[in-house]
């Protein structure tokens, strides 16, 4: 569905909308409180305002009052859906994966979510 989307603006801003709407949905199930969330919360435009649309970031949230973060990183090279936290940012959880695997991908997300 979202497989063109490094090659296709549309097909990334749809894929993008796609990941923050699965995310909210997410935390309205979980009763999380959205008003504690930043999403976005890495800036993924250059200083003209133009957007990156290289997939890493493709999403990434903030839990405001414990400083969690989710990044998600979305690169074809891999092979399989990696977690790890960033050993820079103990908080953050990385997500890396290729879009074939988006169902995994947000179901990493809703993992996060329901942490929170």
């Amino acid at each position: 569905m979202f497989d063109d989307y490094l090659n296709n603006e549309q097909c990334y801003i749809e894929l993008e909308r796609y990941l923050y709407d699965r995310f909210f949905l997410e935390c309205r199930a979980s009763e999380l409180e959205l008003a504690k969330l930043k999403a976005p919360f890495y800036n993924t435009k250059f200083s003209d305002s133009t957007p990156f649309r290289e997939g890493n970031p493709i999403f990434s949230a903030q839990n405001e009052v414990s400083g969690t973060i989710l990044r998600i990183v979305l690169d074809e090279d891999t092979d399989s859906l990696v977690l790890y936290r960033d050993k820079h940012m103990g908080c953050e959880l990385v997500i890396i994966a290729k879009v074939t695997i988006l169902e995994h991908i947000t179901k990493e997300m809703a993992e996060w979510v329901r942490s929170q």
